[in-house]
């Protein structure tokens, strides 16, 4: 926790929340809690998005100049099949969402 969190104490409310801080940067949504499922979902499939741009970008600014090609290749084609994978998780779960 960084300076002053522990002294932040929010009421509670029947409202669903994400929340996103970074440094210089806060994003807060929220939504009735009937609708929490499709907030959840487009969660998910946000991060997965992100992953999919931002996670094989970095593993090739990672990796060594002598790492194998065919390696670096590997690593990013499973980091896209594991994101493929927790897609799927989220519409599995959509789909069985009651509001709809």
């Amino acid at each position: 926790m960084g300076a002053g969190e522990a002294d932040r104490v929010e009421e509670p409310t029947s409202a669903a929340r994400i929340r996103v801080e970074k440094t210089g940067l806060r994003v807060e949504v929220a939504v009735p809690p009937g609708q929490a499922p499709r907030l959840l979902t487009a969660a998910g499939y946000a991060v997965v998005s992100v992953g999919v741009l931002v996670g094989p970008a970095l593993t090739v600014r990672a990796v060594p100049a002598d790492f194998p090609v065919w390696a670096t290749l590997g690593l990013v084609a499973g980091q896209i099949g594991l994101l493929g994978l927790v897609a799927l998780a989220v519409r599995s779960v959509a789909r069985r969402d009651p509001v709809r």
